[in-house]
């Protein structure tokens, strides 16, 4: 599971952990997705990932650049000081 899965506008359920974590791993490779593309490479139904996306976009993960989603980087710096090893 993505560490950038877990968000605190919602309570963390291991199914939308494990969903939010194939949608993360999906716009890490492509930058930049629509709903339809990454549905079908999740294996996901199109109402399942545009929910996940739209709480993700809540808590500032990912956004919208026209009729697609990218990852912001907000949620792999927030984790940044906790990950470094002195």
């Amino acid at each position: 599971i993505d560490s950038l899965a877990y968000l605190r506008v919602i309570r963390n359920v291991k199914r939308g952990l494990e969903t939010r974590s194939k949608i993360i791993r999906v716009l890490k490779r492509r930058k930049v997705a629509s709903i339809s593309e990454i549905s079908k490479i999740v294996n996901l139904s199109y109402s399942a990932v545009r929910r996940q996306l739209i709480i993700m976009e809540q808590d500032g993960v990912v956004m919208r650049v026209e009729r697609k989603w990218k990852l912001t980087g907000k949620g792999q710096k927030s984790l940044d000081p906790y990950l470094r090893v002195n």
